[in-house]
C-alpha cells in the first residue's frame, strides 16, 4: 500500500485540524518533513511522490501524538531559535519567538557595554546563551540551570554548534554553583528568562504547555516573582562593578520587576516592549 504525498499530507492536516490543533497544515507537514529530513522548501518537490506503508504507518503514529496534544517541538526534537537548531525535549521549555526580543536586547546592550563574561541564569535548553555566543564572538558565556536533565540538554546544544570552547555549563540552584570558597564568580551581565506564571494562572495555561512542558520552568509562585525577588537580590554579588542584569517577563510584570531591580541596586532601569507591544524586558545597571 502507497499514498500520494499529496493524499497523506492532507489526511494528516485533516487529522491535527479535528483535534483541534490551530497550526494543523503547519504542524502537518513539519512532521512529514520530520520523517524524511526535508525543509519545507524541499517539501514542494515531493507532491508528486508515493508513501510506502511502513511511512505512513510511522506519520500517522506521530500525527497521533500531535493531536493529543503533545508539542510538535517535543516529537521533532528540535525548535529554531535566532535561525540556530535548539534541541528540546520534555525537561526543558520550548523556546519562543517572543524570548528573540529579550536576546536582541541583551546583545545590543552587551555590544555597548563592552560585557564579556556573561551568565545565561536558568537556561533551560541553552537558547539564550548560545545566540548571545554567535553574535558576540569575544564573549565567554556560561549557562546554568537547577536541572541536571536540562543542563544536558544544554551541554549538547553547545557541542552540536560547536561551541564547547566559549560555553561552560553548569547546574545547581541559582547561583549556587559559583559560590566558591574563598571567592565569587562575577560577571559582566547575567541574562535569565525565570520561571514567572503565577500559579493560580498555570491550570488557564494551554494544555500542551501545563501538560507537557516542565513545571519548575513555568511555576514563579504566588504571584509570578519569586524568581525576580531571589536574582535580582543576590545578582549584585555575582556581578562586576556597573554590572548589568536582564530580564525576561511577562506582559504585565514591567513595573514590579522595575521596582525590584531598584530596590536592590540597580538603576537605569528601562522596560523593553516585544515585536507585539507587550512589556518583554526589564534591565538596569548596578549603581556606582
Amino acid at each position: 500500500m502507497t499514498l500520494p504525498v499529496k493524499e497523506l499530507l492532507l489526511v494528516g492536516e485533516n487529522r491535527l485540524r479535528d483535534a483541534g490543533i490551530a497550526d494543523a497544515k503547519v504542524d502537518s507537514r513539519t512532521l512529514y518533513c520530520h520523517i524524511f529530513d526535508l525543509t519545507p522548501a524541499q517539501l514542494i518537490m515531493e507532491w508528486q511522490k508515493t508513501v510506502e506503508f511502513d511511512y505512513c504507518e510511522k506519520y500517522f503514529s506521530l500525527l497521533d501524538r500531535r493531536a493529543a496534544g503533545e508539542p510538535v517541538q517535543y516529537i521533532t526534537g528540535v525548535q529554531e531559535f535566532m535561525g540556530y537548531p535548539i534541541k528540546v525535549n520534555p525537561s526543558v521549555l520550548i523556546p519562543r519567538l517572543d524570548t528573540e526580543t529579550v536576546v536582541e536586547k541583551a546583545i545590543e546592550i552587551a555590544k555597548e557595554k563592552k560585557a564579556k563574561e556573561i551568565l545565561d541564569l536558568c537556561c533551560g535548553s541553552g537558547a539564550i546563551g548560545i545566540a548571545m555566543a554567535k553574535n558576540l564572538p569575544d564573549a565567554k558565556i556560561t549557562l546554568s540551570d537547577v536541572s541536571g536533565d536540562a543542563a544536558e540538554v544544554a551541554r549538547s546544544n553547545v557541542n552540536a554548534l560547536n561551541l564547547s570552547k566559549r560555553i561552560d555549563v553548569k547546574s545547581g540552584d541559582l547561583f549556587e554553583p559559583f559560590r566558591g570558597r574563598f571567592s565569587k564568580k562575577r560577571f559582566d551581565m547575567i541574562v535569565s528568562n525565570p520561571p514567572y506564571i503565577p500559579k493560580a494562572t498555570i491550570p488557564k495555561l494551554m494544555a500542551e504547555v501545563k501538560d507537557h512542558e516542565p513545571m519548575t520552568a513555568l511555576d514563579g509562585g504566588e504571584d509570578g516573582l519569586d524568581f525576580y525577588r531571589w536574582i535580582s537580590g543576590e545578582a549584585g554579588v555575582f556581578l562586576k562593578k556597573r554590572g548589568i542584569l536582564v530580564f525576561e517577563i511577562g506582559h504585565d510584570q514591567g513595573e514590579a520587576v522595575s521596582k525590584l531591580l531598584e530596590e536592590h541596586g540597580f538603576e537605569n532601569v528601562q522596560v523593553v516592549k516585544d515585536l507585539a507591544g507587550l512589556d518583554r524586558t526589564v534591565w538596569g545597571q548596578l549603581a556606582k
